[in-house]
C-alpha cells in the first residue's frame, strides 16, 4: 500500500489527502483549523480511505501526544520534503491515526473519547487561548467576580471541567479546598503544577472524570460533601443530557450550598448581529440546532448549546434559580475578537455597560454565555 495521496471517502464526497504509513497505521494531517473532514471522521470514530483503487474501513482516533505528533510530521517530511510539509501543515493541524477495526458504537463512547483526545491535544496552549483573547479573558473575569461573591468564605468546592485552572488557582488563593475534575489528564497535570508552584497543592485534589459520571464521586466523598459546585464555559455544554445530572449534583451539594454554571447560550444576540453584519445568516443561527457541530461553533468538538429556560426546566425539581447574568451581551463573542479590538480604547466603558446590562432582562437571557446561581431544594416529603 503506497501512493502519493489517498482519497478519504465521506459519503458522496471525497477528499484527496497526503498520508504516511507506519506499521499497521495510516496517518492523515489536516491543513489547519478550516478543515472540516477531521470532525466528520472523529464524530464516527472511523474512516473509509481509498488507495490505488482499493477501499479500507478502519477505526480513527486523534493523535494528542506532542512527541507522537512531531514524529508523524517527521515522517511526512521524509516522504514529501520539508518545504511541502511546512507549506501544507501548521501547528494547529490535527493528526488522525487510521488503524484497526471501526469501534462498535453500542460498546464504545465515541464522543467521550473524541472529547478527551481534543482537550489533551490543546492543553499545552490552552492558557494562550484564554489570556490571548480579550473576550475569553472577560468571561473569566465575570465568573470570578460572581464566585468570589457566592463563595465568600473558604469552602469545599467541586469543579466540573477545570481545564488548566484559570478559575481554580484564583479560588485556591482565596482559601478554598477544591476537587477539580476534567476529562483531560493533561489539563489536570497543568493545574496541579500551577498549584504546586504557589504552594497550594494541599488544597487541591484532581480527578480525571467526565461530567456525565459524577455519581462516581459519592463512594469517595459521600453525599452532601460540597459547599459549592461550579462549572463554567464549556464542560456543561459537553454533557449530552442535562436531565441526567441534576439528581447527581443535588446529592453531592450540601443543603446550604450553591451551584454555579456558566453555559454556552443557545440564543446569543451579539453573535447573531455579528454574523448578519458579515452577511453570514446561516452562521448567525447555528446555535439553534440541538447540536452545534464542530466548525459551526468556535469549539474544537461538537457541543450542545442550552438556553436558560431549558436548563431551568431540567433542574427545577432539584434546584431554584437565585441569580442570572448574561456575558457578554453587547460585546461580540470571542470568535469576533479582531473586531472587538477596534474598541480597545473604550473597552473599560464597554465592560461596565455590558456588566450592568447583563444582569437585567432581557439581556441576561441573550448573552454569548449565561452565568446562573442555583440553590438546592429540600426533597423531604
Amino acid at each position: 500500500m503506497s501512493s502519493d495521496s489517498l482519497k478519504l471517502l465521506l459519503g458522496k464526497d471525497a477528499v484527496d489527502l497526503a498520508y504516511v504509513e507506519d506499521g499497521d497505521s495510516i496517518f492523515l494531517i489536516s491543513s489547519g483549523n478550516n478543515s472540516r473532514w477531521p470532525s466528520r471522521v472523529l464524530r464516527e470514530g472511523k474512516a473509509v480511505v481509498e488507495i490505488e483503487g482499493q477501499s479500507y474501513e478502519r477505526g480513527a482516533i486523534l493523535v494528542s501526544e506532542l512527541r507522537e505528533k512531531e514524529r508523524i510530521l517527521g515522517l511526512m517530511s521524509e516522504k514529501y520534503g520539508k518545504d511541502r510539509t511546512g507549506r501544507w501543515f501548521s501547528p494547529s493541524s490535527k493528526i488522525i491515526e487510521i488503524k484497526g477495526s471501526p469501534p462498535d458504537p453500542s460498546k464504545t463512547d465515541i464522543y467521550s473519547n473524541w472529547l478527551e483526545a481534543e482537550f489533551d491535544s490543546i492543553a499545552s496552549n490552552y492558557d494562550e487561548h484564554i489570556f490571548g483573547n480579550e473576550v475569553n479573558y472577560l468571561l473569566r473575569e465575570r465568573s470570578l467576580i460572581l464566585m468570589e461573591r457566592v463563595f465568600s468564605s473558604p469552602s469545599r468546592l467541586l469543579e466540573i471541567g477545570c481545564g488548566t485552572g484559570t478559575e481554580t488557582i484564583e479560588l485556591l488563593k482565596r482559601g478554598h479546598h477544591i476537587v477539580a475534575t476534567d476529562v483531560s489528564s493533561k489539563m489536570l497535570d497543568i493545574v496541579s503544577q500551577k498549584a504546586k508552584r504557589i504552594g497550594l497543592e494541599s488544597q487541591l485534589t484532581t480527578i480525571k472524570l467526565n461530567g456525565e459520571q459524577l455519581e462516581s464521586l459519592i463512594p469517595t466523598y459521600g453525599k452532601n460533601a460540597f459547599d459549592g459546585i461550579y462549572s463554567t464555559y464549556g464542560a456543561i455544554n459537553c454533557i449530552r443530557n442535562l436531565n441526567n445530572i441534576a439528581t447527581k449534583l443535588h446529592s453531592l451539594l450540601n443543603s446550604d450550598g450553591k451551584l454555579v454554571f456558566g453555559i454556552y447560550n443557545r440564543y446569543c444576540a451579539p453573535e447573531i448581529v455579528g454574523y448578519l453584519a458579515k452577511f453570514k445568516p446561516k452562521s448567525a443561527f447555528n446555535r439553534l440546532k440541538n447540536t452545534a457541530p464542530e466548525g459551526e461553533s468556535r469549539f474544537c468538538i461538537d457541543v450542545f448549546a442550552y438556553s436558560m429556560p431549558e436548563v431551568m426546566r431540567m433542574f427545577s425539581s432539584h434546584f431554584k434559580l437565585v441569580y442570572r447574568e448574561g456575558v457578554p451581551v453587547i460585546i461580540l463573542p470571542s470568535n469576533f475578537v479582531r473586531y472587538v479590538r477596534m474598541f480597545n480604547g473604550r473597552m473599560d466603558t464597554l465592560k461596565r455597560l455590558d456588566y450592568w446590562l447583563g444582569r437585567r432582562w432581557p439581556f441576561s437571557m441573550l448573552g454569548d454565555h449565561f452565568l446562573m446561581v442555583m440553590k438546592p431544594l429540600s426533597l423531604d416529603n
